[in-house]
């Protein structure tokens, strides 16, 4: 029997863009790459590219938990029956408001020269920003290394975000003092917006 993370490491996923010129792919874990059909790039202005990105995220990040959920059902050898009474919400109040907790993290990830910003809240719900006069000044390599910077800075304070409230219903050996303080800090920074 093969172990999740195994699984996981062989995953690939793709998604389109509802007007199907954008695409990306995630292999192992979190490795994504975006990428547009030939000659497509230069058509867009910043909002309209910024609704496709922003619904990209939503449609990969579908199939990406559909292919995690079909890994863990391999990895575990169970049927699709007993994967959805194991996906079932929790009984107990406690990991009850963890997991609707979990399905509200938000992330946020801004490009290194500053140009783009991806926000999401659950992973469903996904918002890209775009600076204007960007699509024309970078051109399509230069904005792709840009998204990408984007999304990695996601992933960074989303998956910190995580580890914290993990720390506040579990054990993770955090000291009450770095929870408190990261807590002020997010507060802080949410209050510059």
């Amino acid at each position: 029997m093969a172990s999740i993370s195994d699984d996981l490491e062989k995953m690939v996923v793709s998604a389109s863009s509802p007007d199907r010129n954008i695409s990306a792919r995630v292999s192992n874990y979190t490795e994504a790459k975006v990428t547009f059909q030939p000659g497509t790039f230069q058509r867009y202005d910043e909002r309209q590219l910024s609704y496709q990105l922003a619904r990209l995220g939503v449609l990969t990040w579908i199939a990406y938990q559909r292919a995690r959920s079909a890994a863990y059902r391999n990895s575990r050898g169970i049927s699709s029956a007993e994967l959805a009474e194991a996906e079932r919400p929790s009984n107990d109040p406690h990991r009850r408001r963890y997991e609707e907790e979990l399905g509200k993290v938000e992330g946020e990830g801004s490009s290194v020269s500053g140009v783009l910003r991806i926000r999401t809240a659950g992973m469903m719900q996904w918002h890209v920003d775009i600076e204007p006069g960007t699509v024309r000044r970078l051109g399509e390599q230069q904005f792709l290394a840009e998204l990408h910077s984007a999304f990695n800075a996601l992933l960074n304070d989303r998956e910190m975000k995580i580890i914290l409230l993990k720390s506040e219903y579990f054990d993770l050996g955090l000291p009450r003092k770095w929870r408190d303080l990261t807590k002020r800090l997010t507060a802080a920074t949410r209050s510059r917006r």
